[in-house]
């Protein structure tokens, strides 16, 4: 049964006055006869979120932890590999007149280029390297065994990361970039090990499987809503992300007084605990064994169905997948596989909307060591120029509060729908805007610099307050709080249990190719492009933000008649 005839069949029995039970497994709340109501009086319930495990907060820690460490490496990184050793320094640490000099720890000044080139190629392999331990988890490894497999060979890279940068290490150039390198791959396809199953392992501990109406103390009858349960779950998930990252600020006070090699021994330090953590949580968790199975062999089959003959007609005239719909329907063999049309259907739209993060996350992450540049160039008054990068995390942790106890209740209790597709295209234009603001003051930078649009490369500073870098950092993280969070439930929520943590390691593919898009722009990373590098892909975010919504209104609007009709309550 398609969506538009479960919303017909409720309607239908609504007006019959027919009565629909809701099923629940929940562990909080358990179905009785008080959980059948009439589905014409459903949509009059006020909407509730469900009560979410104390074990997710503590997952939610190992997030926190392993960003981190993440975000402590990819803070100080472009000032150790792009700027050289400052006055008189050994470690990296300004030396001289720290307290009040506008000079910029550095350690290597191998430039710009190749800074932005590194992190880069950090980022990618962080977003690829998802796809096979999403794929092995779901089938072979299981989630909490790739998620331990992660954290062990992240202690690794991040011991070698901490050998780089000690000042031994640090006189012999090539020896000290060589491990640098090593160590940032390794710790990358450390993260791509973690990133995309610990979200799915959170989201597994939270049982029920469909909405359901529960009564208060109170006596009031509620409906509480699985999405916006996991809904609340990623804001909470993401939160926890955010805090790590904004605590990583710490690490731009550390590298300016003691060096490098403190920020990295900080980081290995915190990222050796997460394995015992782990270890004492195990028995806590809800755990779904993996499929044993691989997941290609429920998928090319139904491909099959899809791409047979005439599928490009089929395509052309919008009915490619209600035809293999119905020709798996007919088929005595589709039983056998554990994924279905409409679960292939579900990740080939999801993937659609993953493409257009790509343009998105260009402008939230590609442009980050332009970034640190930027407020490298402006006046510090002995602030880290890496440390107004923090003003993203601190911009979400304020906002996820405000979005789930304040507008998201609001817009339920109101009975407002706010679908995936109006929060994604929010969060894409908000980003836009931040890139546009971004070249507004890079164009101010060049104006009132002393060394005119060549302003990276001068011995003085512009006189602008790198305070107004806090702008475009909060633009763009708001713009993170609307798309990405929604675009992690659905990545999860919309997707066969077989592939749940696959899906979401496509989803962080996504990000992978704007760390290309992000190499390519290394290129001419370097006065005087940066005005433009920040004001096109600005206009593209907002550009493609508007075409995001115009191409998915027909999803918009199912899911609009979903919320407002009480469809989902159909299992």
């Amino acid at each position: 049964m398609n969506r538009h005839e479960q919303v017909e069949e409720v309607l239908d029995s609504s007006s019959k006055g027919m009565e629909l039970k809701i099923l629940s497994k929940c562990t909080d709340t358990t179905c009785s006869d008080d959980d059948v109501v009439r589905s014409g009086n459903i949509c009059s319930l006020r909407r509730v979120t469900g009560s979410i495990p104390v074990v997710c907060y503590s997952l939610c820690f190992i997030e926190f932890s392993e960003r981190l460490s993440y975000y402590l490496i990819q803070g100080c990184i472009t000032n150790m590999i792009q700027r050289g050793l400052p006055h008189n320094s050994t470690t990296g640490a300004v030396v001289e007149n720290a307290a009040h000099s506008n000079e910029s720890p550095g350690a290597l000044g191998l430039g710009l280029p190749l800074a932005t080139f590194l992190l880069q190629l950090m980022t990618w392999t962080a977003n690829i390297s998802p796809l096979i331990s999403g794929y092995y988890a779901d089938t072979k490894l299981g989630r909490f065994n790739a998620i331990v497999i992660g954290t062990v060979v992240g202690i690794l890279g991040h011991v070698l990361l901490l050998v780089a940068a000690f000042p031994v290490v640090l006189r012999i150039v090539p020896v000290s970039l060589v491990l640098t390198v090593i160590s940032l791959l390794v710790v990358a396809v450390s993260a791509g090990f973690i990133k995309p199953n610990l979200m799915p392992l959170l989201m597994d501990q939270y049982s029920a499987q469909t909405d359901y109406v529960k009564s208060l103390p109170s006596g009031e009858q509620v409906l509480v809503e699985r999405k916006a349960t996991l809904e609340k779950m990623t804001l909470i998930y993401y939160l926890f992300i955010n805090i790590g990252c904004f605590l990583a600020f710490i690490g731009s006070f550390i590298e300016r007084k003691y060096g490098f090699w403190a920020v990295y021994l900080l980081t290995a330090v915190v990222y050796m605990v997460l394995p015992i953590l782990l270890l004492f949580l195990k028995p806590k968790l809800r755990i779904i064994s993996p499929s044993g199975s691989s997941i290609f062999d429920s998928i090319f089959p139904l491909l099959r169905i899809c791409f047979s003959k005439g599928w490009f007609s089929r395509l052309l005239h919008g009915k490619f997948w209600s035809y293999s719909q119905l020709q798996t329907t007919s088929s005595s063999s589709s039983s056998r596989h554990s994924i279905t049309m409409n679960d292939l259907h579900s990740t080939f739209q999801n993937c659609a909307i993953f493409l257009y993060f790509i343009v998105f996350n260009v402008n939230d992450s590609a442009l980050t060591p332009l970034q640190i540049n930027q407020s490298g160039s402006m006046t510090t008054n002995g602030m880290p120029n890496d440390f107004f990068q923090s003003f993203n995390p601190l911009a979400i942790i304020l906002m996820i509060p405000i979005q789930d106890c304040v507008i998201y209740p609001i817009l339920r209790r109101k009975r407002i729908v706010f679908t995936s597709i109006d929060k994604i295209t929010i969060g894409f234009v908000l980003a836009g805007l931040g890139s546009m603001y971004g070249a507004f003051l890079q164009h101010r930078i060049y104006t009132t610099s002393k060394c005119g649009d060549h302003a990276s490369t001068c011995p003085t500073v512009a006189p602008v307050s790198a305070w107004w870098c806090s702008i475009m950092f909060s633009l763009q993280a708001i713009g993170e709080c609307f798309s990405t969070v929604t675009c992690y439930e659905l990545a999860y929520s919309h997707s066969p249990k077989a592939m749940q943590s696959f899906v979401v390691a496509i989803f962080l593919t996504s990000m992978s190719f704007s760390s290309i898009i992000g190499e390519i722009i290394s290129c001419w990373s370097y006065d005087p492009n940066l005005v433009k590098i920040f004001g096109w892909c600005g206009m593209m975010g907002v550009i493609f933000a508007l075409i995001f919504f115009v191409h998915f209104h027909r999803l918009r609007a199912e899911e609009f008649c979903e919320k407002s009709t009480g469809s989902t309550l159909i299992s």
